[in-house]
This record gives C-alpha cells, sequence and structure tokens, in this order.
C-alpha cells in the first residue's frame, strides 16, 4: 500500500512540475519581438488579465493590434485594414493561433526557443501551402506606428 501511495505521489508531483514548467515557458511568450536576420517583421506579445494583447508589425508599420481571449474562441479583428476572424489557445507551453481573412485560413505556432529566442511556425491551411518557421529575438521595445 506504501509503494502505490508513493507513485501516486511521484506522478502528481512529475505532473505539477511539468504544469510550471509550460507555464513558464507561457510567461516567456510574453514581449517584444523581432524576426531574425532581417527584423522586418515585428509581434508585441502582452497579458491583459485573461486576455492577450497582440500587435504584429511589418516593415516598421502596424498591421494589427488587438485583444482577444487564449480559450480558442474566435476574436473579430482588423489585419491590415480588413475584417478577419482570430481564435488563440495553448497547447502545452505553444500559443496557437488560428487567423482566418476571407477564405485564407493560417494556423501558426508560437514557442519559447533557446537564448531569449521565439520560433513562429507558420501553416497554410487554406490555401494549403508549405510550412515555414520563423525565428525571432527579444528586443527591448518595437517601434510602435
Amino acid at each position: 500500500m506504501r509503494t502505490i501511495t508513493c507513485i501516486a505521489l511521484a506522478i502528481g508531483l512529475c505532473g505539477l512540475a511539468a504544469a510550471q514548467d509550460e507555464d513558464a515557458d507561457r510567461a516567456k511568450l510574453v514581449g517584444s519581438w523581432q524576426s531574425t536576420p532581417d527584423g522586418a517583421h515585428s509581434w508585441i506579445l502582452s497579458t491583459q488579465g485573461a486576455m492577450l494583447k497582440v500587435t504584429e508589425m511589418e516593415a516598421g508599420s502596424k498591421v494589427a493590434d488587438f485583444t482577444c481571449n487564449t480559450d480558442g474562441k474566435n476574436c473579430d479583428v482588423r489585419i491590415s485594414g480588413k475584417k478577419a476572424s482570430v481564435s488563440f489557445y495553448y497547447n502545452g507551453s505553444k500559443l496557437v493561433e488560428i487567423e482566418q481573412k476571407g477564405s485564407d485560413v493560417v494556423k501558426r505556432r508560437f514557442a519559447a526557443a533557446a537564448e531569449d529566442g521565439m520560433e513562429v511556425e507558420i501553416m497554410p491551411i487554406v490555401p494549403s501551402g508549405s510550412n515555414e518557421t520563423v525565428k525571432f529575438k527579444r528586443v527591448s521595445a518595437v517601434a510602435k506606428q
């Protein structure tokens, strides 16, 4: 009986440690990010309570600026001045975004990387296309326009 109790306790502690690691990795995504090596694309991710504030910039121009939940529910937003729908949720330590503009659908997975980096895996769903992974580095601030 003691062995079973010890095993159950060990499993519970491992699960707790894994959840804490996921929370720490999720927190690492918050900040200002600039693509490497060109710096042409930027993301600013911040939390506002249970909401996620997202600012996306391309070549120094603001493309999107909105707040959305992270429970997978759709949020109506504007991206590049056009109506779009986004949803965010966590899959383990990765932040997943589904973005729909018109009939185009793109899935992105944001993941913390070593050396204060972030990787964004971009997966075109409709129309289908090749996946791409873009690397970002943390910057102290991204110029807002």
